[in-house]
């Protein structure tokens, strides 16, 4: 059938109508594509279909930069203009807080971007190496689109220049050892300003990996460690192979220590970009601020000189020490710290604050939550959220219950994806 791409949906993929007027989505589509287009099997609503063939580009579709684009699973924006892409996010989040939030009137800005280009823009990539029986060795790369299937990569734009080399040195030392070819990992890479770490999952304790690991070392001078981590165990921790188990981020002045496996904004420029929009919305100086799903600090961190009392809360297992760690590195002597899950722990807190920053997982805050924030924050609420759907569901939710938006900023923090963090300011 012949399609003609009306817009990008969240999720990334295009929507089309057939002459009929089903709604279709397609993959790796640009607004304005004009195809012809095969629908696949299966049941799922809306139907979903492949282009078999471009009859007429949309005006924002350029060469993709990555040869293996299409078939990696880790982005799907690479044949959209980087203005394209922001200007879609903006739409996007718009569009979940009509539809979902019914907020009609709520203005959305345009999409902050902290990369110039939209490349090299994570600090935080994950690997497979899995056994590869055509060349009787193994290969290191992404997960395919909606598979468990591995595509190699030589280069991967998305990502900076030490962990691409970093990448190429792992496959070359895994494919001259055997014990390691015959096995499957999940391996996670992380960069700071200047140094580097890897975790490397598995179910055992291969004892090849020490000598793998020693040798990654010695080859790059700033990877302070590579560690291991039984991917049979639940909330396992991190077990240093060689080197050390953390790393060190500079961010707006302040210093943050971050052990491996504990959450960090996965992009380094990114966070710095929600500092700002921090700073520009919160007064200069606060009486008490509620840090709810502080991770190991970032927040908490950068407000507490300009604030006289924070709470942070995190149910994060390891994250307190480095929170404590991280209090201690900028001297800060006015955060309190409570272990444990955001509803649980604001069951126990009778005490009325200023301001509250929340920044929840994926899944949005808990309607709990949401009813404590409305009956103790005298002020101001700041949201930070990685999922326009599911902020969009909680936006409606403190709306009912008294709270006015004043502000929402999307920041691009992942270019030729779908993804968006969106900053929301609210106030009674």
């Amino acid at each position: 059938m012949e399609l003609t791409i009306e817009k990008l949906v969240y999720g990334g993929e295009g929507l089309a109508r057939t002459s009929e007027g089903e709604v279709i989505f397609v993959p790796l589509s640009a607004p304005g594509d004009v195809m012809e287009a095969e629908r696949l099997a299966g049941r799922q609503k809306p139907a979903r279909a492949s282009m078999r063939q471009l009859l007429s580009p949309g005006p924002d579709r350029v060469e993709p930069a990555c040869d293996i684009f299409g078939q990696c699973g880790g982005c799907q924006w690479q044949h959209l203009s980087l203005h394209a892409q922001r200007d879609w996010k903006q739409k996007m989040v718009t569009e979940s807080l009509v539809r979902l939030g019914k907020l009609p009137d709520v203005t959305v800005a345009s999409t902050l971007s902290p990369q110039t280009d939209g490349w090299q823009a994570r600090n935080r990539v994950q690997w497979e190496l899995v056994p590869d029986t055509a060349s009787q060795t193994c290969k290191l790369g992404y997960h395919a689109a909606e598979s468990h299937t591995v595509v190699e990569f030589n280069h991967c734009p998305i990502i900076p220049a030490p962990l691409n080399q970093l990448a190429q040195r792992l496959r070359e030392l895994a494919q001259q050892t055997p014990q390691i070819a015959a096995h499957r990992f999940r391996v996670e890479a992380f960069i700071s300003s200047d140094e580097r770490m890897l975790l490397i999952f598995t179910g055992e304790k291969n004892g090849a990996l020490r000598p793998l690991a020693e040798q990654l070392m010695q080859d790059f001078p700033a990877l302070e460690g590579v560690c291991w981590v039984d991917s049979q165990q639940k909330e396992a921790h991190p077990k240093p192979i060689a080197g050390q188990s953390s790393l060190q981020f500079a961010l707006a002045g302040n210093q943050y220590r971050v052990s491996a496996g504990q959450f960090f904004q996965t992009s380094y420029a990114g966070a710095e970009v929600l500092l700002q929009v921090l700073d520009h919305w919160l007064s200069p100086s606060v009486t008490s601020l509620l840090d709810i799903y502080a991770g190991v600090g970032l927040f908490s961190v950068h407000r507490a000189k300009r604030t006289q009392r924070v709470l942070a809360i995190e149910a994060a297992p390891g994250a307190e020490a480095d929170a404590l760690e991280n209090f201690a590195l900028n001297g800060i002597t006015n955060v309190a710290w409570k272990t444990g899950d955001a509803r649980q722990a604001l069951r126990t807190l009778n005490e009325d604050f200023e301001v509250a920053i929340v920044d929840p997982p994926r899944g949005g805050c808990q309607p709990e939550v949401l009813d404590w924030l409305s009956t103790h924050i005298e002020k101001q609420l700041i949201y930070v959220s990685c999922n326009p759907t599911t902020l969009a569901r909680d936006l409606k939710h403190l709306v009912a219950q008294g709270w006015r938006i004043e502000a929402v900023q999307p920041v691009d923090m992942f270019p030729q994806t779908y993804h968006v963090e969106t900053l929301v300011n609210l106030f009674r």
